[in-house]
């Protein structure tokens, strides 16, 4: 079994990743921007965060989240823990630190909230999930390092349903864990024998209006629905880099997001975009993971939007948010 997982636990000096030779990153840049730049449908709008410890700076931003009145949490990866910003990036507050105790991290990765506010979060190495109040403040916790009920094997994305289900990405158990938001668990899925696919490090899950669940299949390059019981409906994607990579290609879908209208985000992490499709799968445009002050190095990881349809974007590598609206 994959144990490491390199994207996330390298211990980076800077703000560059060693993961492929820059001529060949700056290449796959361009083309991406060539491809979609036809017409994007999304422009950047406002970017903010920089590398650092300080309030506001990042280190390998991972999960966002934007609750009902468009405050954006941002999981701060390797500085362990939790920042929140209004829509325009100001600072408002930031919760966690390095450890294992209650409202500690260890490298954590997954956000959502529920429909009261509260914050939850995927505390990856400690193997659990936490959840709090909008100010930070620890409520509860759920989770130890195992394979049973309501244990885990680093868990990842989170998302809740419209009546208030929460679903966790159990990645190296590959399944999905569900519980309701006291982390009453309700069920799992996901192994082959019972959904007839094996997923290969699962990252995010979304749901779609229609209840069904979106899950990014990280290894397989593909997205793969399901219902709410775990029965496989459809999948869509397949591998495809750079010039070989049109939409509805992937190299390592993360991120994944629901947008007013329906539509599905998918963070295409290493063909620097992000793609749009229908609920059913279909193709529908993409655009360039790129900010107001662009170069060729950006890896989106995760994506959320607000109720407006502005799209916030994670850049791993880039310790940054971006903020995109509609042209």
């Amino acid at each position: 079994m994959l144990r490491v997982l390199p994207a996330y636990r390298g211990r980076y000096k800077g703000a560059r990743p060693a993961m492929k030779p820059a001529f060949v990153r700056g290449c796959l840049m361009l083309i991406a921007v060539a491809a979609c730049a036809a017409d994007p449908p999304y422009a950047p709008l406002k970017q903010w965060g920089e590398f650092g410890t300080e309030p506001g700076r990042f280190r390998y931003p991972a999960g966002i989240a934007v609750d009902g009145i468009a405050n954006v949490y941002v999981v701060d990866q390797h500085n362990h823990r939790v920042q929140k910003f209004d829509a325009e990036g100001r600072f408002l507050l930031a919760w966690g630190k390095d450890g294992g105790q209650e409202g500690q991290f260890k490298y954590p990765f997954g956000i959502a909230i529920d429909s009261r506010g509260d914050v939850y979060v995927s505390d990856m190495d400690n193997h659990r999930v936490q959840k709090f109040s909008p100010r930070g403040e620890f409520i509860r916790s759920a989770g130890r390092y195992g394979a049973g009920e309501s244990e885990f094997k680093h868990p990842y994305g989170l998302a809740f349903d419209g009546r208030d289900i929460l679903y966790v990405i159990d990645t190296l158990n590959y399944r999905l864990q569900k519980f309701d938001r006291d982390f009453k668990h309700l069920g799992s899925w996901g192994s082959e024998e019972a959904i007839g696919v094996r997923v290969y490090m699962p990252h995010d899950v979304a749901v779609l209006q229609d209840g069904a669940v979106a899950l990014s299949d990280r290894q397989n390059h593909r997205i793969s629905i399901f219902s709410a019981e775990g029965k496989l409906l459809r999948r869509f994607g397949d591998h495809g880099e750079g010039a070989a990579a049109p939409g509805g290609r992937f190299s390592e879908p993360h991120g994944l997001a629901v947008a007013p209208d329906g539509s599905l985000l998918v963070c295409d992490r290493y063909n620097f975009r992000v793609q749009m499709f229908t609920a059913g799968g279909e193709f529908k445009s993409s655009w360039p993971a790129v900010g107001a002050a662009d170069d060729t190095q950006h890896y989106p990881l995760a994506v959320a939007t607000d109720r407006a349809g502005n799209v916030y974007v994670t850049d791993h590598y880039q310790h940054s948010v971006r903020k995109y609206g509609r042209r």
